[in-house]
């Protein structure tokens, strides 16, 4: 592509590396780059390349200009084998990642959202990460129902979004608005921007500079039976139980756990109730319960209820949960094939979901995503670039109906090739089926965002308040002779704290 020019700031200093590298964008993973062979431009001058050392800080901040126009901006994340033999040049092979990593890398949450739609939950943990400079992007999602509470505890915005995500039936990306500031989008798949559709014809391949095509088909993570398991849930049908007064006990016990108690009477008659959190703000009831126990009791104030009177409770208890989603049309059609079982099952334990409904959801995820093969559809042009990060796109090939179906950009490559005369660029784009944007969760812990988040009414985490702290460190021989450290806070953050609206 002749006249096409590329500039590179590290830290505001203009830098030049090898003529080709490649910038990788995925839909879910941080988008990357490496260069190498990196040097102050201004050393072009007298081509003094042995004598002086190039050594960017870690986390330096890098921008990309493509025509003048910012094309990637990010952060120096490593290096590698960074020359020190004085008779060769001092260059730089650096990894750069784009302000995504923030999401991983930066701070991790511990507030509550509670009683929110899933787009107001996005808006708060935008606003919990907005120093970092993440804005509100495009929210189009159809399940936009409201989350009961669920705690960020220890969690990183990632984690969160990917939760939000998955109880939504919805895909999330990042976009860069500049070099300040990135955008987080929320897509239904249905929502995706559209593509130009690609048809398999040499006019459309001439048109477009295609250098190849290719497919592949994988069953790596596929299943069409997906269990999803919870420790506690809300619940499907009301416990209503009769217990008899014995004329002295106040403590009443349940057969289940519970979760929230709708009504309770005495000899027919209704009473109140409170939670003890509730009690201990000065809230009078007949009775009071702790969410996750499996008592109640009535008010201490009062005289016990005499011998055989009837207290009926009436509750939603917290159980163990297990949703099955499947896909039948899957089933039957691996049985046929194979002359067997068709079933292909996977299990998952979700201590991060408190109703079925968000079991049902997340399993009805997995199955969207994951309950067909995917296929991958690699497409690569030549100086023109026909799409885009998570655009959905239709593949016509009406003589392969495997292959006439929509995609999803999940990867896109950019390789940019210079010399003195003129520069070119490819592009590789890889494209799936069954809009499956999970390639690599969290490197950190994929298990983390799984372990816990929903808590029941009246429950409180531990809120970590960060104070600054002050630390004299003395070295001397290599031995520590003196130590301060100064201030800590730790603070109980329940579902009604002003802290957590």
């Amino acid at each position: 592509m002749t006249g096409t020019s590329i500039q590179m700031y590290i830290n505001g200093t203009e830098v030049v590396c090898n003529k080709e590298f490649t910038i990788t964008e995925e839909f879910l993973n941080t988008a990357s780059t490496i260069l190498n062979n990196v040097y102050p431009k201004s050393w072009e001058l007298d081509k003094d390349y042995t004598s002086r050392f190039y050594l960017p800080l870690d986390y330096s901040a890098c921008k990309i200009y493509r025509n003048g126009d910012l094309y990637f901006a990010g952060i120096v994340k490593n290096s590698g084998d960074i020359e020190l033999n004085p008779r060769q040049p001092k260059y730089a092979s650096l990894q750069i990642l784009d302000y995504k990593t923030l999401l991983s890398d930066g701070k991790t949450l511990d507030f509550v959202i509670a009683n929110k739609t899933v787009s107001e939950a996005i808006q708060m943990v935008i606003d919990a990460v907005a120093d970092y400079g993440f804005v509100l992007g495009n929210i189009d999602i159809l399940n936009d129902d409201t989350i009961g509470a669920y705690s960020t505890l220890n969690k990183t915005a990632y984690d969160v979004f990917q939760y939000l995500a998955e109880i939504s039936l919805s895909r999330w990306t990042t976009r860069m608005v500049s070099d300040t500031q990135t955008a987080i989008d929320f897509y239904d798949p249905t929502l995706l921007p559209s593509a130009t559709a690609i048809d398999y014809t040499s006019a459309y391949w001439g048109a477009n500079d295609i250098v190849d095509m290719s497919y592949t088909f994988g069953t790596r993570d596929y299943r069409n039976k997906q269990a999803i398991i919870s420790n506690l849930v809300y619940g499907n049908i009301e416990g209503n139980e009769n217990i008899i007064a014995d004329g002295y006990k106040n403590t009443f016990f349940t057969e289940q756990i519970i979760g929230t108690i709708s009504h309770v009477y005495v000899d027919s008659v209704e009473a109140t109730f409170a939670t003890n959190d509730q009690k201990t703000l000065g809230i009078y009831a007949d009775f009071y319960y702790t969410p996750g126990d499996a008592e109640f009791m009535s008010n201490p104030s009062n005289t016990p209820y005499s011998a055989n009177t009837i207290i009926q409770i009436i509750y939603t208890p917290l159980i163990k949960g297990r949703e099955i989603t499947y896909n039948n049309s899957e089933i039957s059609r691996i049985g046929t094939q194979i002359g067997r079982n068709g079933t292909i099952s996977r299990y998952e334990t979700r201590n991060d979901l408190l109703s079925s409904a968000e079991l049902q959801s997340v399993g009805q995820a997995y199955i969207k995503y994951k309950g067909t093969p995917e296929i991958l559809l690699k497409i690569v042009t030549h100086n023109n670039d026909i799409l885009n990060i998570g655009q959905q796109v239709h593949f016509n090939i009406p003589d392969v109906p495997m292959l006439n179906i929509d995609y999803m950009v999940k990867v896109k490559e950019t390789t940019i090739n210079q010399t003195a005369d003129y520069s070119e660029v490819f592009y590789t784009y890889q494209l799936s089926s069954n809009f499956d944007s999970e390639t690599a969760i969290n490197y950190f812990d994929n298990q983390r965002r799984k372990a816990s988040g929903n808590i029941s009414e009246s429950e409180y985490i531990t809120r970590n308040i960060d104070v600054e702290n002050t630390a004299n460190i003395i070295f001397k021989n290599l031995d520590i002779t003196e130590l301060t450290v100064v201030g800590d806070n730790i603070l109980n953050c329940g579902l009604n704290s002003p802290l957590n609206n």
